[in-house]
């Protein structure tokens, strides 16, 4: 017959056992509220008008200093400039006449560029997207970056001052580095930019007028060059006898 000695160490094992699987079902439960009061307790990512000059927020007058929260729209009037400051570290600028849809959060920004220009400086570490009509565009995260987007009649235009960013479009992509641009438009893979004429009407108009009065003028003086020579005095003073020829 076994002894009673051993049936009590086999209880009191079984029962700390059983304690022991208690104990883990209660931490296993309690972790995802744990972490769901984590999560509450972190604020919600934000970032703050630096230039309020033109620009609108959802459509409203912005003003300097004021909170703006993921998922706002940002506008400028025309000549106008504006300037959001995010929480992490970013920093977005939006030229005349622009329109900007931006998320953001502690690790990345993102957004949609409907028209205009933006100018976007990532600190490192932090994930920047882009998409316009005609493409979209990623920064490098393992480097700082400053970029341009601008959207026009002509396509996406991307211009980067510092850092690496992609542009993909037409089913491709290619990268641009420090003082390199890449362009795309309806369709297109990123190539680029063309060669644009930038002068305004105004300033074509006074081009045109200057090189024809150039012209003209150096008409004239061909035309000029076919007169008859003037016939000048002779220079020779005679004292007496006969006047030489041609005088």
């Amino acid at each position: 017959m076994m002894p009673r000695f051993f049936d009590a160490n086999i209880f009191r094992g079984a029962r700390r056992a059983a304690a022991l699987l208690a104990a883990a079902a209660l931490l296993n439960a309690a972790a995802p509220a744990r972490a769901a009061t984590e999560t509450a307790r972190r604020p919600a990512p934000t970032g703050e008008v630096a230039l309020a000059a033109g620009l609108s927020v959802d459509g409203l007058p912005a003003v300097s200093g004021q909170t703006v929260f993921p998922g706002s729209s940002f506008s400028t009037e025309e000549k106008a400039r504006g300037m959001v400051e995010l929480g992490n570290r970013a920093r977005v600028e939006l030229s005349g006449w622009s329109a900007l849809r931006l998320d953001f959060s502690d690790e990345g920004l993102g957004g949609a560029l409907d028209k205009g220009s933006a100018r976007l400086s990532v600190p490192r570490d932090i994930a920047a997207t882009l998409t316009t009509a005609d493409a979209s565009v990623a920064s490098d995260r393992a480097e700082t970056a400053l970029f341009t987007l601008r959207v026009s009649a002509e396509g996406t235009t991307l211009t980067v001052q510092s850092g690496r960013v992609e542009m993909r479009a037409g089913g491709a992509a290619r990268t641009a580095g420090a003082g390199e641009s890449l362009h795309a438009a309806r369709g297109s893979q990123p190539s680029p930019p063309p060669q644009s004429n930038n002068l305004s009407g105004k300033k074509k108009a006074g081009l045109f007028f200057g090189i024809a009065g150039a012209v003209a003028v150096i008409i004239l003086i061909l035309a000029g060059g076919d007169d008859d020579e003037v016939e000048e005095p002779c220079p020779v003073i005679v004292v007496s006898g006969d006047v030489p020829p041609g005088c």
